[in-house]
């Protein structure tokens, strides 16, 4: 007799009469939410009207009909009903607001516009479209969060999510961007317009990889809808959907797995499990903090806007800025605003600090907390434990600040070496070059009048890229420390690579030496495959530039002049096949070569021998 037979328990255990019956309700719950979201965006993409077409509202109202059937069936199946509501608390949550939104709408319906023209039925329909819109996209958004907790808290490894996050993202931001609605129509041609899907494709790419070449203007050729398209996009794509998900899962006061929180560790580049839930907080509370910040600081830069238009561009860059995207709606960049203070200050600050590493920041952070608490504790007070700067926080700082340094002064070096009758370039150029070239696809200078010698310095700076678990790309500053300090100790005759009274472990230094291999290597391929495909060797390097800034992450793109006289950027002039071998590099950029290397390859079985070692010639 099985002892747990007469256990309250073992209603938890299998809670309902019907499990594969169940199973599949859920499922339906699933492809209902799909389908509800996938009619309100094509409904509002292709009829850009406030009120969604017939068939798109029937479809919206029926997937929620169906979601509260399926609910109350799998309730009817329940053997502990007394907890299903906190078992299912945001399906039960979401019927219930359904229903009472449907009652509150049809008690509202004189107050709502007749969209039908069916007089008093029309308002109702109206007001219960509007509130099932509202209700299933809400319902869609956590189901979407809950299965990316459900995922990280299953088998699947770490890299294999970020590709699949990441390719999600762009699958989704493609759909929407070819939607009428998301481009801006021309009032002299017949119907509506829609993005092509190469363009659509290419954008979404670039804004979720948060890398910023365009083949198109951004403030030009996508309307409202689509800027705010790409505006979620790339901050989606610079914090990360892991990020979203499990701070979704804090605010609703659930305790993480192990597993779970593991996967958000290593997706969030942390060392301590116990720090993951205020990391998680801290990375939110901060960013949104930070932008807001930027975006009252970028006010004054567009003076003279209505304050609507004036607000959105404020925001816009602010956020463009600390994500590193490099997205920018204003005609040429910010071309002759490097003196600035908006720009070489508050935007060069953002991106600075978007591009240390959420990790950094925090230990920065915590560092400085515990620093002041020390400071006014009396000498009575029990001692508090010093926290201390990490390793990684201090190469990422050191090297960031050497590569600041080094890429102002040599860029402006390099510029000073120009004739007398060309205009030299100012301090406050080089610097805001020094910095975008490692992060963002910001510029204050026409890139394409650069010499060949400050473009090869970009290309330095933009492999170097910016740090662990930050918005930015490249093979990352503590990788190039590590690289050089395995130079150091060689010089030394050291065996062991060694930093700040601390020993870096073999297996770090070999990861960090196959992450600038496979970099290069991808940096070299893209390059060949752009220069066969386009034909044209006098734009050697200008086509190495793009190839390194789309694997980089970066967006800076030079300008080359067509046979027509014109000049246009780099990336416009690329052939369809070229835009596809970028799509693929900054994609490959993003998600970290090595990353996809390792997603591609799965986990290698754990070896338990060694062979004997021989010494190899190295020259």
């Amino acid at each position: 007799m099985d002892p747990q037979a007469d256990s309250p328990n073992r209603w938890f255990s299998k809670p309902t009469l019907h499990p594969v019956r169940a199973q599949w309700l859920r499922r339906v719950d699933a492809i209902c939410q799909f389908l509800g979201v996938t009619a309100i965006v094509v409904g509002h993409g292709l009829n850009p009207s406030r009120m969604l077409p017939l068939g798109a509202a029937l479809t919206v109202v029926g997937c929620l009909l169906t979601i509260s059937i399926a609910l109350a069936i799998r309730f009817r199946w329940s053997l502990a009903r007394q907890s299903f509501a906190m078992r299912h608390l945001h399906s039960v949550a979401t019927v219930a607001l359904w229903i009472v939104g449907l009652v509150v709408g049809g008690l509202m319906a004189p107050l709502v516009n007749d969209a039908m023209g069916w007089g008093m039925a029309g308002q109702v329909w109206t007001a219960w479209v509007y509130v099932s819109e509202a209700v299933l996209a809400a319902y869609a958004l956590i189901g979407f969060f809950i299965g990316v907790r459900k995922a990280a808290s299953g088998t699947i490894s770490p890299a294999y999510l970020l590709l699949l996050s990441f390719f999600l993202l762009i699958a989704v931001g493609t759909a929407i961007l070819m939607l009428p609605i998301s481009r801006v129509q021309n009032p002299d041609l017949p119907g509506s317009e829609s993005a092509p899907f190469m363009t659509a494709l290419f954008t979404a790419t670039s804004a979720s990889c948060v890398t910023g070449l365009v083949v198109e203007d951004t403030g030009v050729y996508w309307s409202r809808v689509g800027q705010c398209v790409i505006l979620v996009l790339f901050q989606i794509g610079g914090l990360g959907i892991m990020t979203f998900g499990a701070f979704f899962a804090v605010i609703a006061g659930r305790s993480a797995r192990v597993s779970e929180v593991a996967t958000i560790r290593d997706l969030l580049a942390t060392e301590a499990l116990g720090d993951v839930r205020k990391l998680v907080v801290a990375i939110l509370s901060f960013t949104f903090a930070i932008e807001l910040l930027g975006t009252i600081m970028l006010w004054p830069h567009f003076a003279g806007m209505p304050w609507p238009e004036r607000l959105f561009q404020s925001l816009f860059h602010a956020v463009s800025a600390f994500c590193n995207a490099g997205f920018a709606l204003t005609d040429n960049s910010f071309v002759g605003m490097g003196d600035r203070w908006t720009v070489s200050g508050v935007l060069a600050g953002l991106i600075i600090i978007g591009g240390l590493g959420f990790a950094v920041l925090y230990n920065v952070l915590m560092c400085l907390t515990s620093f002041l608490r020390r400071s006014v504790k009396s000498p009575f007070d029990e001692p508090e434990k010093r926290v201390r700067l990490t390793l990684t926080s201090r190469l990422v700082i050191t090297t960031t600040l050497l590569l600041l340094v080094f890429g102002t002064l040599t860029i402006l070096g390099l510029e000073r070496v120009r004739t007398e009758t060309e205009t030299p370039i100012s301090l406050a150029d080089a610097w805001f070059q020094a910095v975008t070239f490692r992060t963002a696809g910001f510029n204050t200078v026409e890139l394409g009048d650069l010499t060949p010698a400050t473009k090869l310095l970009a290309i330095m700076l933009m492999v170097v890229g910016a740090s662990p678990g930050s918005t930015g790309g490249g093979v990352k500053t503590v990788v190039m420390a590590i690289a050089a300090l395995g130079m150091i100790s060689v010089m030394r005759g050291r065996d062991h690579v060694e930093a700040g009274g601390r020993s870096i472990p073999s297996v770090t230094v070999n990861r960090a030496l196959a992450i600038l291999f496979v970099t290069v290597m991808s940096i070299m391929a893209t390059t060949i495959l752009i220069v066969m495909i386009e034909d044209q060797p006098e734009r050697l390097l200008d086509h190495m530039f793009e190839a390194t800034s789309a694997v980089g992450t970066v967006g800076v793109s030079t300008s080359v002049e067509m046979p027509d006289g014109t000049s246009i950027s780099t990336t416009k002039s690329l052939s369809h096949a070229s835009r596809l071998v970028v799509i693929f590099a900054m994609f490959l950029g993003r998600v970290g070569p090595l990353t996809l290397l390792l997603a591609l390859a799965g986990e290698a079985p754990a070896i338990r021998y060694e062979y004997p070692q021989e010494r190899v010639l190295l020259g």
